[in-house]
């Protein structure tokens, strides 16, 4: 029987590492397709278990079905736990035999004492969230808060698989059978369960390292908004009807003159949050070098995207920034038919040709407004 069972776990961790590539992307899902893939997943596991069990008796077999049953149930709650329990009941019915009915009074108490216990996660993880912890005393504190939740889930999956197999003793010489298969299969169960969420927790950490250095690479990390390589990439994806905008800070070597580079950079996180505060949740703003930002409205006519950039222009001449009266030029172009490399070669010249004027103010570009020849000679004085 030993030697059944484990044959049993190697299944088990072989599919736990299959489960854990269904995690794609942080934050996980907790609904759509991938999380019923995910659910299927686990039944499908189940199934596959009772498939290689350990025969106590006729008709009764030993297995570690219930671990991924006691995983669903302890991550995503009952009803989910129902989805995965179903199919591997059902198909416990069809095997038959006397043990079905020990399977489904297992399955029963698995879930009602598993469903205790995650009420009883949920609200120590609630208790426990901490204020961000400050050095050098942040790492520890969160190596100590890890462990507790690892301890937590432990004893959570200990108890919730305690009451499979009890209803062995109900079988004829269903002591023996107890006494043979009970302790074996909590062990294994135990063992299968801290393999299962080791090898998912340790793929969903990959997932948030993954998801942190990208969101890292593609912020700019002086004013905490988007840099000029997501600048790049999101031009890619520019409709007809979007628009961008050059914005530039008028003098600002003087402001870094007189000042110094610290008051400069203030003046920098300033003005992108200014920015950033202007704009709806789907506009995005750049800082995409120097004292030069960006920013591409998404579905706006020339007059809203000429008035919202003038709303911008306002707001950070109205506002003072390190004790300086800081005010800036923009440039705008509506994408329309024109590819990515025009717009910038437009808005570029229409930004050059607000510091012209005088700074502190907004043009547009209009298509025609200017000769190939000016518009080459205006980018040759903006080098």
């Amino acid at each position: 029987m030993l030697t059944t069972l484990f044959l049993n776990f190697c299944v088990l961790a072989t599919c736990s590492y299959l489960l854990s590539l269904t995690y794609r992307s942080w934050p996980t899902e907790r609904s759509g397709l991938w999380y019923v893939l995910r659910l299927a997943a686990l039944a499908t596991i189940g199934i596959l278990l009772m498939s290689f069990p350990a025969a106590l008796a006729p008709g009764v077999i030993a297995d570690l079905r219930a671990v991924p049953f006691v995983f669903a149930l302890l991550r995503y709650g009952p009803v989910a736990a129902v989805g995965v329990a179903l199919p591997m009941a059902l198909y416990r019915l069809e095997l038959g035999g006397p043990g079905a009915l020990v399977s489904l009074i297992s399955f029963g108490a698995m879930w009602l004492v598993g469903t205790a216990a995650w009420f009883w996660l949920r609200s120590r993880a609630q208790r426990s969230v901490p204020r961000p912890p400050q050095a050098p005393w942040g790492e520890s504190l969160r190596q100590r808060l890890t462990s507790r939740v690892a301890l937590r889930r432990g004893l959570a999956t200990l108890f919730t698989l305690a009451p499979n197999g009890v209803a062995l003793l109900l079988l004829p010489g269903g002591q023996g059978l107890f006494s043979r298969a009970y302790f074996p299969v909590l062990a294994l169960g135990l063992f299968g369960s801290a393999i299962l969420s080791s090898i998912v927790s340790g793929r969903i950490r990959h997932l948030q390292v993954m998801q942190r250095w990208q969101t890292q690479a593609l912020l700019d990390p002086l004013t905490g908004i988007a840099n000029r390589r997501q600048f790049d990439h999101d031009l890619l994806s520019l409709a007809p009807d979007d628009a961008v905008v050059l914005i530039d800070i008028d003098h600002f070597k003087r402001v870094n003159d007189t000042h110094g580079h610290a008051v400069g950079d203030l003046v920098l996180r300033d003005v992108a949050q200014t920015l950033y505060g202007q704009l709806r949740s789907h506009d995005q703003a750049y800082r995409i070098g120097g004292e030069e930002f960006a920013v591409i409205l998404r579905g706006v006519t020339e007059e809203h995207g000429r008035g919202v950039a003038e709303r911008l222009r306002r707001t950070v001449a109205g506002r003072p920034m390190a004790g300086e009266h800081i005010t800036v030029s923009l440039g705008v172009s509506l994408v329309g038919e024109s590819a990515a490399q025009d717009v910038l070669e437009q808005v570029d010249v229409a930004l050059y040709r607000a510091k012209q004027r005088g700074r502190n103010r907004t043009c547009v570009w209009k298509a025609g407004q200017l000769t190939l020849l000016e518009t080459a000679r205006t980018l040759a004085g903006s080098g």
